[in-house]
């Protein structure tokens, strides 16, 4: 374990933001961040995974930036039909879920090519074509900070929602270090979750009837390679902002009024709108001020084209924002984490 200080984070955040941190340090097990609390008690923490969904407002972190690189991934117990795994917080989640598929579990495959870590993944209940982690995750296993112990959080105590979590609340943000996760997952399946009109179009450009577990994932990197700039040639956090959700009933009034919302049912009784709708609906698509604009496939995705500043992304932001809530009445939610 290695404490660097004025740190750069540009490599460590998908943003390409070049910001400093006052003290940086990566972390390899529980041994490591007990340590670092014995060391530095008082001063302000930040933790970090890869860094995919975060923005830094500022160019300087005036405390201690933690990278939780704890790795290892482990069956835990299994039958004939089920197992469960454990996976630990620094591991690269995309990589965890094609170990789950070598293996043949099934459960985690509508997940892949996500970005980021295992330990960032319960934060933001991360989901994708048709899947949340709440659908697999049956614990996660934290550092308390406050006590200086170890506990357990069950998928029912980590109140698990659309993009939101038990960690999301005020009052229990940095009051936790996610240490690993365990999911239980399919050993044998009978059919893979291809209900998404974008996966059957890429299986059958595949030429692929029956999907294997390989297929479906492959299929889904496709979709992603097509559909989302990579981060290491232009920046970016993936989808900035949260699909709202609204009532079946304002969705109809705002359907009959601008056609070309679209949105899909989560309930008898609410309605999942696309954020990228939305932005489309304002003219905003491909819209460039700057460094800071809007990627051109994909609307959500909020871009760094140069040299742009946290708080020049933020207000680009805060201009969607504005602009959505004045037509339609509605308030976005970033995804993406802000830093002060």
């Amino acid at each position: 374990m290695f404490i660097k200080k004025n740190f750069s984070l540009k490599k460590f955040n998908t943003f390409g933001i070049n910001v400093y941190a006052r003290y940086f340090v990566e972390v390899k097990n529980i041994e490591e961040i007990i340590k670092i609390f014995d060391i530095y008690p008082y001063i302000s923490k930040l933790f970090l995974g890869n860094g995919s969904n975060i923005l830094f407002l500022k160019n300087y972190y005036p405390g201690l930036v933690m990278k939780i690189g704890i790795k290892g991934k482990k069956i835990i117990k299994e039958n004939d039909s089920k197992v469960i795994v454990q996976a630990y917080a620094g591991e690269n989640w995309n990589e965890f879920v094609n170990w789950t598929i070598k293996k043949g579990f099934s459960g985690l495959e509508n997940l892949s090519s996500i970005p980021g870590t295992v330990g960032a993944a319960p934060i933001q209940n991360i989901g994708a074509y048709g899947a949340e982690v709440k659908d697999t995750l049956i614990k996660v296993q934290v550092y308390e900070i406050n006590h200086r112990k170890i506990i357990e959080f069950t998928r029912e105590e980590c109140q698990l929602t659309y993009r939101y979590s038990l960690f999301k609340l005020p009052h229990y943000r940095n009051k936790f270090i996610i240490l690993s996760v365990y999911f239980l997952l399919n050993k044998k399946y009978k059919q893979l979750n291809t209900s998404y009109v974008e996966i059957q179009k890429e299986l059958e450009n595949m030429k692929i009837k029956i999907p294997t577990l390989n297929d479906l994932s492959q299929a889904i990197f496709n979709i992603r390679q097509k559909k989302l700039p990579n981060p290491k040639k232009i920046g970016n956090a993936g989808s900035f902002f949260i699909n709202p959700i609204v009532e079946i009933l304002y969705f109809k009034k705002l359907k009959h009024k601008y056609p070309d919302i679209t949105g899909y049912s989560i309930s008898n009784h609410e309605i999942k709108l696309s954020t990228n709708s939305l932005i489309e609906n304002i003219g905003w698509k491909g819209k460039k001020i700057g460094n800071v604009g809007i990627y051109k496939r994909k609307p959500i995705i909020l871009v760094n084209y140069g040299k742009a500043t946290g708080m020049e992304i933020y207000s680009f932001s805060e201009q969607i924002k504005k602009n959505i809530k004045k037509k339609f009445g509605i308030s976005l939610s970033r995804e993406v984490n802000v830093i002060q």
